[in-house]
């Protein structure tokens, strides 16, 4: 019964994530479709945001309801968070087409003058010399707590490697009682330990690189869009560091208490802890997010910037469903999330290609490197 509150909580959670969105994607174009500044409270605008909203609490609500209905079933509860995520990505799809529709119907770009600031230098350096806005940084505070973390559930674990059973419990039913075995072995028993070193290189590998890459803004390209995925960056390494180390404190609760027979009494806790931490992390992650911008606001409130009066070129044609960059004419590998909040990919490139095939190959490792061990 608490690990299905628990999944219905988690449905809530990324229900509510998934409704944010609007207010974390660039400002100039709500749900992935660039909109002019003299547009953005248009009547069609503002109802496909609220359609998109609207829709996706309704389906979140009804997967809510379904895994509670069947409390029975713990695996109903575990697939409402992802029918969750199917029905908002049916209310954005459905809801930008009218966005989209308005627009070119409308010509809301016909005769709008566009102009593009690629940095800030000259007279746009001194309007905005007075703006304190963080550069990103790696957070190697965080990321060396999980991984002392992971470690330490992993020593704990192996100083009691005499205790372990062979055969050694791989698997738990509803009620936390084993009703699955395997030989006793590394990879059997320090399974939870390589997941946790593969989401800590992931996790790492994606902070490295919005430190340490040069973000090209395009899906609007002014001095406020360039500062707010300045801040925005910044905030999103450091909620990430606190993510990874929430999550890695419960991996390795679950590490400890799944093969040793003294602490497989706490499973069902350590599971438990689990999930409230990713949920509490997650949750975090948005809420610094949304400060970071807030507090930009702020320090942007009453100044005037060189090119506040003009437009971002309108380049829908080089965003997949609105949120792939994908332009082979363009030589920056990294740019700014036009949904969402982060860096992505020009996937025209070759690097975003060997970007991919490595997060592949860490993801499918960490998972069959100790079943190859077993």
């Amino acid at each position: 019964m608490i690990l299905t509150i628990l999944m219905a909580a988690t449905t809530l959670a990324i229900t509510w994530i998934m409704t944010i969105i609007p207010a974390l994607a660039a400002q100039g174009a709500p749900l992935g479709v660039r909109v002019p500044q003299s547009h953005l409270s248009d009547p069609v605008v503002v109802d496909a945001i609220s359609g998109f909203k609207t829709r996706t609490w309704i389906v979140g609500i009804a997967a809510t309801v379904i895994s509670l209905f069947y409390v029975n079933h713990s695996w109903v509860a575990a697939l409402s968070s992802l029918l969750v995520i199917i029905g908002s990505t049916w209310a954005y799809l459905s809801q930008r087409r009218h966005i989209i529709a308005a627009k070119k119907d409308g010509g809301w770009f016909d005769g709008v003058e566009t102009a593009v600031s690629a940095r800030v230098a000259g007279r746009d350096a001194d309007a905005v010399q007075d703006i304190d806005v963080p550069t990103p940084s790696f957070p190697w505070l965080t990321m060396l707590g999980s991984l002392l973390v992971i470690i330490a559930g992993a020593l704990i674990v192996a100083a009691h490697w005499s205790d372990i059973p062979d055969p050694v419990p791989v698997h738990w039913d509803d009620s936390m009682e084993p009703d699955s075995w395997s030989d006793k072995s590394i990879g059997s028993v320090f399974f939870i330990t390589f997941i946790a070193l593969g989401v800590w290189l992931l996790f790492a590998g994606i902070c490295w690189l919005i430190q340490r890459t040069a973000v090209q803004p395009r899906s609007e390209r002014s001095i406020k869009a360039r500062l707010r995925n300045q801040a925005n960056l910044a905030a999103s390494n450091e909620a990430m560091g606190t993510l990874l180390l929430l999550m890695s404190l419960g991996l390795s609760f679950i590490q400890i208490t799944s093969p040793v027979p003294g602490y497989q009494d706490l499973a069902g806790l350590s599971f438990i802890t689990m999930v409230v931490m990713t949920i509490s992390g997650t949750i975090a992650i948005v809420a610094m997010i949304l400060r970071a911008q807030s507090q930009l606001e702020d320090q942007l409130r009453g100044v005037k910037l060189p090119d506040g009066d003009k437009e971002s070129p309108d380049n829908d044609e080089h965003y997949k469903w609105g949120i792939l960059y994908y332009n082979p004419d363009d030589p920056a590998v990294l740019v700014d999330k036009r949904l969402g909040v982060g860096v992505s990919f020009n996937y025209a490139t070759w690097q975003a290609k060997v970007f991919l095939a490595v997060m592949a190959i860490i993801i499918i490792g960490s998972i069959a490197l100790p079943l190859i061990l077993i």
